[in-house]
């Protein structure tokens, strides 16, 4: 078993234009070496606050139905208890790629998967249940896909997380997205024994096919899409962790040699089902989409400059940092 990957927690005290006035605990990762999303485009991708007493935690999610959003495990679940949080402790924001423009609601119900571990991080992955969402332009679902992942896809993931590795002074106000690729097993692999393919439990990116690309900070449970050939976006993965294995433990993001681990979302459809009482077809079909086809390799590993936007807090100090290893 090689070093356990391992990321920083970092600890804000913040005064913002966003929907919660109060401290705020950023979670695992975020967007590096990306670009603004533009108005209305990925309407599925949801911003959640768990409020824990002074401190909120903040994640990204997926809307796969007007009612239920798909986020990581560890988004959910209080760290100081090892429980689940109260759903009336998670709020999800919707309805715009700005966060001080969004709107928020309370969640109705948790599910995390029933043998979601969280030192390994292993079945990171959960469900949470809202009031149903009028859908429109600004606010709608994604569906699953259902397809093969070989080495070298790309995909995109998204959210609101630092756009720099540990400055807290890079939260931007807009949803980023970075393009990343599916990487090499046997390089995957060197952080977890268990690791086999792309095609589940989890994706596993490998950064130095997209150079000064990642997720970092904070972009826990946002989503991770396959958008073959210019179709319809497809959640293909949740982002969950990290690793450099150049310097384990290491909580850097973008770096050439780390990793970055998604948990695959179709793989868990039945745990899916089961939460939403919807059926596996209700959740992958979408008419425009490209579900059950395999995507094409990149053959371009190009990196894109980063794009600096104004931050979302209008101040910020840092209070304290851990780092935790799975």
């Amino acid at each position: 078993m090689m070093p356990a990957p391992a990321l920083a927690l970092l600890l804000l005290a913040v005064c913002s234009a966003s929907p919660v006035d109060e401290q705020q605990q950023q979670l695992d990762k975020r967007i590096v070496g990306g670009t603004q999303v533009a108005t209305n485009k990925y309407p599925f991708a949801v911003h959640l606050l768990m409020t824990l007493g002074m401190e909120q935690y903040m994640c990204g999610g997926a809307l796969i139905d007007a009612a239920y959003v798909v986020t990581a495990a560890h988004c959910t679940v209080n760290t100081n208890t090892n429980s689940v949080a109260d759903a009336t402790q998670m709020s999800v924001c919707y309805g715009s790629n700005s966060l001080s423009k969004q709107q928020c609601t309370t969640a109705r119900q948790i599910y995390v998967h029933p043998d979601y571990n969280s030192e390994t991080l292993t079945n990171d992955i959960a469900v949470i249940q809202i009031s149903p969402l009028t859908l429109g332009k600004s606010v709608n679902t994604v569906s699953i896909y259902t397809g093969k992942l070989p080495e070298k896809t790309q995909l995109t993931t998204m959210g609101w997380g630092l756009t720099q590795s540990n400055n807290s002074n890079s939260i931007p106000d807009m949803l980023m997205s970075v393009d990343i690729e599916v990487g090499d097993s046997g390089v995957c692999a060197t952080s977890t024994s268990n690791y086999q393919s792309a095609d589940g439990p989890e994706v596993c990116a490998q950064n130095n096919l997209t150079p000064g690309k990642d997720s970092c900070e904070g972009d826990s449970g946002s989503p991770t899409i396959l958008a073959n050939n210019g179709t319809t976006a497809q959640l293909v993965a949740v982002t969950s962790s990290g690793y450099n294995m150049d310097k384990p433990g290491s909580a850097a993001c973008g770096e050439k040699d780390g990793l970055g681990f998604y948990t695959h979302v179709y793989y868990y459809i039945d745990f899916i089902t089961s939460a939403t009482k919807l059926s596996a077809s209700e959740l992958t079909s979408d008419s425009g989409s490209s579900s059950g086809s395999e995507p094409q390799a990149s053959t371009s590993s190009a990196a894109s400059s980063p794009v600096g936007l104004p931050p979302l807090l209008l101040c910020a100090a840092w209070l304290a940092a851990s780092v935790f290893s799975f």
